[in-house]
């Protein structure tokens, strides 16, 4: 059976149903972290993957940030696709979402663990450690020739 999801920004009426999901996965993760984690002034990204009936099934929390060893690093500490049905549709949805949008940094980094609040999250020194999740180098997109 195959699924459709729409991938995008998270909306405003959908950050309930996105924290609903993290707290499947993350039972510890506080209402107030992820409130202040929507909060624009911190500079985190949240995409959702949902289905065609609307409801949230995958969520990618990420931020761009400079690693002194990595450079411009895409990093994803919370990164959650869940479906009895197909989560890795949901998964594959919302890692090319985030691709596309990792162009300029030369690696992704998706944490192997949730973390369990805010502060681990916004931690420096967790940030600059190379040896949590998985890295992904991000190949630049080729540029189209001058003559088009």
């Amino acid at each position: 059976m195959p699924y459709d999801y729409v991938v995008g920004e998270l909306l405003r009426d959908d950050e309930l149903a996105a924290f609903a999901l993290i707290c499947s996965v993350a039972p510890a993760f506080e209402e107030k972290d992820w409130a202040a984690l929507c909060d624009d002034t911190r500079n985190w990204h949240c995409i959702s993957a949902s289905d065609l009936a609307g409801r949230v099934r995958g969520l990618a929390v990420f931020r761009l940030r400079m690693h002194p060893e990595a450079g411009l690093l895409m990093d994803v500490p919370i990164f959650i696709a869940l479906s009895a049905a197909d989560h890795h549709g949901i998964a594959e949805s919302l890692f090319s979402s985030l691709e596309a949008q990792a162009t300029a940094c030369r690696f992704m980094r998706v944490w192997t663990n949730l973390p369990g609040n805010l502060q681990e999250l916004e931690d420096p020194v967790l940030f600059r450690r190379w040896d949590h999740g998985l890295i992904y180098r991000v190949h630049p997109k080729p540029q189209e020739p001058a003559w088009r």
